[in-house]
């Protein structure tokens, strides 16, 4: 007689691998309904140098995506410089849970404090793509979660490069720029010029050229993750020909000065190039004034350009039909704004606000089109709420929330450009304080005895943050309020 065990077991292990197979093509269905996600971000792009705020600047993509989505007025970055900035959001951490704290930081691969946002998304079975500047800090790194990884300035293991595949270009560009200083930030780099080189010679022309040969061949079925990150308005000021045309120099308004004889700002005294700018720009002509301060604008006018000829060519692939995108940047710019301060290195509005849009034909229905949301929101919102939008849960408690059901009720940032300090900010839409605290690398160890100052601002009656009420009887309870708060806030953060 001939046993029906084998029977059975074939039986068995056939139910399995079938079950199994129908369980992989429903995980395989289920991931392809999920929604692409287009992150677009640029550098030290000014919260209100967006047209539907400033109509003085000319910026059709974004108030055009602003009116099919949302627009958060009070969005702030995590600390007003690239590097630590970035690593916050594509970590979904603050500064003092990545460990990031200076643009001279960075974290190495071996020792991530957690996902980053592409890696999420490449886990989750999309197909990550990224181009532009991420600038994770002072370590080497690898690609980071994106297969496919185009740079135009900081080398990344598996990525391509601009010095590499075009480095005739490259250094052609290095050379018109060359007598602008670090980071193209000194005074002849916010005066600025009109370029001579053609767009694919700068680094965000380079980009877009391949990001846009990318759209045009990709034939992956997967969801796809794109990420888009420009290096301007930063300054250098060397705008391409033709958009500084767009603009009105006679009508540009620049930045009022307060009624001062020397720099006040305890938190961030003594950083920023400050004896450059201010010996420059206290004897600089009025048409030096509406120069620079046009073409910054003209840079946002460029950027915003070429953002819209990327969502042109998705929308031609047919990749906007099932889509979230998000708008932000890593930090402000000054633009000569609280008595002659330049690029970020502050809590002040202009340098740590920042402009933030949510849009997309996946966004929820409930959520209401051509509207501003003015909760406090911060940059670290974007990994939880690009998280929740596609279905991926995430490996840790993040400190962000989702910024569509965002119940938060204060902002947060952090500037620790000071040697033995640290300045941390608790923001609402009508008061900001900022306190100085004796520097800790753990966030939980912070106490009231740490304290050594701080400003306190009434953002209603004193947009420009130029009338310190720290300490005034009027306002010592809700000063004290904050500084609980940012206490509070500061124990909150875990450490991985």
């Amino acid at each position: 007689m001939i046993s029906t065990k084998p029977k059975l077991l074939l039986a068995i292990l056939t139910f399995i691998f079938l079950g199994c197979k129908v369980e992989n093509k429903k995980t395989i269905t289920e991931i392809k309904k999920r929604p692409n996600i287009i992150f677009i971000m640029d550098d030290q792009h000014r919260w209100d140098a967006l047209g539907m705020v400033n109509d003085q600047v000319i910026t059709p993509t974004l108030d055009k995506l602003a009116k099919e989505g949302v627009f958060f007025n009070q969005a702030v970055c995590q600390a007003p410089m690239c590097v630590p900035s970035r690593n916050s959001i594509m970590f979904g951490l603050y500064p003092n849970q990545t460990g990031v704290y200076r643009n001279s930081d960075g974290v190495p691969d071996t020792k991530l404090p957690g996902k980053t946002l592409a890696q999420y998304f490449k886990d989750a079975g999309y197909e990550t793509a990224g181009f532009g500047k991420t600038h994770w800090g002072k370590y080497k790194t690898d690609t980071r979660g994106f297969e496919t990884r185009y740079v135009a300035e900081i080398k990344e293991d598996g990525a391509h490069s601009m010095a590499e595949l075009n480095p005739e270009a490259k250094a052609r560009y290095d050379k018109e720029i060359e007598n602008m200083g670090p980071g193209e930030e000194n005074n002849i780099g916010y005066l600025g010029f009109t370029s001579k080189l053609a767009e694919e010679d700068h680094r965000d022309g380079w980009i877009t050229k391949q990001t846009l040969n990318y759209i045009e061949n990709r034939k992956d079925d997967r969801p796809l993750f794109l990420y888009l990150s420009y290096m301007k308005p930063h300054a250098g000021h060397n705008v391409p020909k033709g958009y500084e045309d767009l603009y009105d120099l006679n009508k540009i308004k620049y930045a009022q000065q307060p009624p001062w004889n020397k720099d006040y700002s305890p938190h961030a005294a003594g950083v920023n190039r400050r004896d450059v700018y201010e010996n420059y720009w206290k004897n600089a002509s009025e048409q030096d004034w509406k120069l620079m301060t046009m073409r910054y604008y003209a840079n946002v006018t460029w950027i915003d350009d070429m953002m819209g000829r990327a969502l042109k060519a998705l929308e031609k692939k047919g990749l906007l039909e099932n889509t979230i995108i998000i708008y932000t940047s890593d930090h402000g710019e000054m633009l000569g704004e609280h008595y002659y301060r330049f690029n970020k290195y502050n809590l002040y509005d202009q340098s740590v606000r920042v402009p933030m849009i949510i849009a997309g034909s996946a966004l929820p229905k409930s959520i209401k089109r051509n509207s501003i949301n003015s909760r406090p929101t911060e940059n670290i919102d974007i990994m939880p709420t690009l998280l929740d939008l596609a279905g991926i849960k995430p490996e840790r408690e993040l400190p962000g929330e989702n910024i569509l059901s965002n119940t938060r009720t204060g902002s947060f940032s952090a500037l620790h450009e000071r040697e033995g300090e640290a300045a941390f900010m608790w923001r609402t839409n009508k008061h900001k304080l900022i306190l100085v605290l004796m520097r800790k690398n753990n966030a939980n160890n912070y106490n009231s005895s740490d304290i050594i100052t701080g400003e306190f601002y009434d953002l209603e009656k004193d947009a420009h943050e130029w009338n310190d009420l720290y300490n005034s009887k009027a306002n010592i309870k809700l000063q004290n309020k904050y500084t609980e708060m940012i206490l509070e806030h500061l124990k909150k953060m875990k450490i991985k």
